[in-house]
């Protein structure tokens, strides 16, 4: 009796671990991998059946839009935020929108019925599973917007702003601190019989974007920067007026690190030390204050390139938007030798898809070896800058900046850009 007992509540256990691995993989499905799952899920005759009886009934979830705009649309968006009287969660697509409610005194009557037979009560039993996996993820996908919205409050408020400017609105937000508020307060509320954790919001955030009131697409990894994110953000901005100021002969040099380092104290309240400037200066792949006069690296921050994020599949998946602009690889650690100086720059292009373009260059079929062979041999890094209209444009204005700087083009464009739209 006793082994009986311990074998079922072995058994027990691994089911239930079975579950969670279940669980996990299908949190992390890609948007249009989520999409189709759902769909061929109401395709099948038994779930259209349990609907027509009202057994099952689909619902949009709470506090939630369908958005009319399809142009905005793709693989990668799973949301609008829409200002009114107040936010709006407003979805690219109606399967991530929609909850499976299930009567249950329905449910039994027809479980419980003789006619019944086991293979049918089983197919019934793994069609719920399923739906209770798309509630589940559809679930937390919701909370975590909704958590992101009103933390980020001010941000989404002062959509009027500049970009730069928006920025700075950013609180530092770590996944655990939004998956102990969801856990304490919204799920409770809502009776979910789930657990919000830092890993289940990491993995449904992978490779998701929203749009911002403004209109731009933004990762959603990005509204939950860490400190040192943000201190990056005001250097970015310090820089920025730098070098309006050097122009204009207010100031007569660059910041050191150091004075960078005071400055953040005192006009930001911001503590870091030296070390800590110098590494985000680093990161934003900014030149030290000595190169900074006439460098390659002022332009860029001028026009809002994104941060530095590493240059790997799984990276551009979670960190590169869909929609278009141009971007530049560079590398992580080592410098290129120009004839006019130095520079970690390797490639500068545009695309229509910046997503898409930058995993073309990562895939094995890739035409371009002189990438293909600096990826393999050394570490390298991307960003970004997204341009909405004349990409192409934007591209040739910084590939010929690149040249006027360092006397030719990165080491990696073999070919002069295209000024026209049909160029990727």
């Amino acid at each position: 009796m006793y082994q009986a007992d311990f074998m079922e509540e072995k058994n027990g256990k691994r089911r239930k671990l079975i579950g969670k691995i279940i669980l996990a993989d299908f949190l992390e499905y890609r948007l249009a991998k989520f999409i189709a799952f759902i769909s061929e899920v109401e395709r099948q005759p038994l779930y259209k059946n349990l609907i027509r009886e009202g057994i099952i009934i689909r619902t949009p979830l709470s506090e939630s839009k369908i958005l009319k705009d399809d142009s905005i649309a793709s693989s990668g968006v799973i949301a609008k935020i829409e200002k009114g009287s107040d936010f709006y969660i407003c979805y690219t697509n109606e399967e991530s929108s929609i909850e499976y409610i299930v009567d249950e005194e329905k449910l039994r009557g027809i479980i419980n019925d003789v006619k019944l037979t086991e293979d049918e009560k089983r197919n019934i039993r793994r069609l719920l599973h399923k739906l209770r996996r798309i509630n589940t993820r559809n679930l937390i996908t919701h909370e975590i917007l909704k958590g992101m919205v009103e933390y980020q409050r001010d941000f989404f408020e002062s959509n009027s702003e500049p970009e730069d400017e928006l920025e700075l609105k950013l609180k530092p937000l770590r996944r655990a601190e939004l998956a102990r508020t969801l856990s304490n307060t919204e799920c409770k509320e809502s009776n979910h019989s789930f657990v919000i954790d830092i890993s289940r919001i990491s993995r449904v955030m992978q490779g998701i974007s929203i749009i911002t009131p403004k209109g731009n697409e933004v990762p959603l990894n990005s509204f939950f920067p860490a400190r040192r994110d943000i201190v990056k953000r005001h250097i970015k901005v310090i820089l920025t007026e730098e070098k309006e100021d050097i122009r204009n002969g207010r100031v007569k040099k660059p910041y050191t690190d150091e004075e960078l380092k005071r400055k953040l104290k005192d006009e930001d309240g911001l503590s870091i030390t030296r070390r800590e400037v110098a590494y985000c200066r680093k990161d934003l792949g900014i030149l030290p204050y000595s190169k900074r006069v006439n460098g390659y690296g002022d332009p860029p921050l001028l026009a809002n390139f994104s941060k530095i994020f590493p240059f790997t599949v799984a990276s551009v998946k979670n960190n590169a938007p869909t929609c278009p602009g141009v971007y530049e690889l560079r590398l992580a650690e080592d410098r290129v030798e120009y004839p006019s100086g130095y520079s970690q720059t390797i490639y500068i292009g545009s695309a229509k898809n910046l997503r898409k373009r930058l995993l073309d260059h990562l895939s094995p079929s890739s035409k371009n070896g002189y990438i293909k062979r600096f990826v393999s041999e050394k570490s390298c890094v991307f960003r970004y800058l997204q341009v909405h209209r004349g990409w192409w444009r934007e591209e040739n204005r910084f590939y010929n900046l690149f040249i006027s700087t360092f006397g030719d083009s990165p080491v990696c464009n073999h070919v002069t850009p295209k000024a026209s739209e049909d160029k990727d």
